[in-house]
């Protein structure tokens, strides 16, 4: 069994309770002072820890390049797919992958907030190994462990709001997941927008793309991507989105580093630390992540990293 390592809900909420009214008018000065001035954070996606490969080795490497970062950053979010992967094996490996991710987690200097990705659910899949009603299945290691309870959040920091979504759906005809914002989470995301207000600028993180090209560039302009690649249900809620400051979307998933922009939104998705999945690098884009500035004006500028991985023969 997979036990969930976290602090009790009820004595993380007593304690920020206890906390707020000393630290209220502190909280809104620094708030103030942060909004003023550029800051940047890391993208940092598709790890796919395992025991295998040097794939804690490259792990550790990445987060000590982020750790060295001349502009410090102040956070990461990771994209999802934070181990290699809990869709068709058994409770024991995939305990054992997020005990090698805890371990790689604890060398990075800086707050992180993380994204669920389809490898790190468990059992969603045709030649699943861990079946319904079993501790790990699901999403539910990933939302006890790294998402204080949820696979979905939002945050706001130096003036920007910044929303982390779960796309992973599942395809219950054939048990196997798909690109896909549920009824729940897009009524939670208006009534956070609506929150937001429309002059806020948004930064929107999903670990399956809304939009992508690189298969069209790859296997022609009429490849059928199916459900898997993008996410299914984007064009319903697009005009929601559309009705705010939303700036950025980053995604992973497809290992690839691609920018699209359409209208006034640049969608990215942030390669892949572990490259082709430890085995070298794709499309000739190293093994890498993104480093993001934003500035107070709404505008941001971003860079892609390398972090000098050689994959293992």
């Amino acid at each position: 069994m997979i036990l969930p390592q976290k602090l009790s809900r009820r004595h993380f909420l007593t304690s920020a309770a206890s906390l707020t009214g000393a630290a209220g008018l502190l909280n809104d000065a620094q708030a103030a002072s942060a909004a003023s001035k550029p800051f940047s954070f890391v993208f940092f996606t598709d790890p796919h820890v395992q025991p295998e490969q040097g794939a804690v080795e490259g792990v550790k490497l990445a987060f000590a390049k982020v750790n060295a970062l001349e502009q410090k950053p102040e956070f990461v979010i990771t994209g999802g797919d934070l181990i290699m992967d809990a869709l068709e094996v058994g409770i024991d490996r995939v305990e054992t992958q997020w005990q090698l991710w805890d371990e790689c987690l604890k060398t990075l200097e800086t707050p992180s907030y993380h994204t669920v990705g389809n490898h790190d659910v468990a059992g969603w899949s045709p030649k699943a190994m861990i079946k319904p009603g079993e501790s790990a299945y699901g999403k539910a290691v990933f939302a006890d462990r790294y998402g204080h309870g949820k696979t979905y959040r939002s945050f706001d920091h130096g003036g920007w709001h910044f929303i982390i979504l779960d796309s992973i759906g599942l395809d219950k005809a054939t048990n196997d997941y798909m690109g896909w914002i549920d009824d729940d989470q897009l009524a939670w995301l208006q009534a956070d927008l609506e929150k937001t207000g429309k002059q806020t600028p948004i930064i929107l993180v999903t670990h399956i793309p809304f939009y992508s090209v690189w298969h069209q560039v790859i296997l022609g302009p009429k490849i059928n991507i199916g459900g898997k690649a993008l996410v299914n249900n984007v064009h319903d809620f697009r005009k929601m989105l559309g009705q705010y400051n939303l700036k950025l979307v980053l995604s992973g998933h497809g290992h690839i580093s691609e920018r699209i922009q359409f209208d006034k939104v640049v969608y990215l998705q942030g390669g892949a630390v572990c490259g082709m999945w430890w085995k070298g690098p794709v499309h000739g884009n190293p093994e890498g992540f993104l480093q993001v500035e934003c500035r107070p004006d709404g505008t941001f500028s971003d860079q892609y990293i390398g972090y000098g991985w050689q994959a293992r023969k």
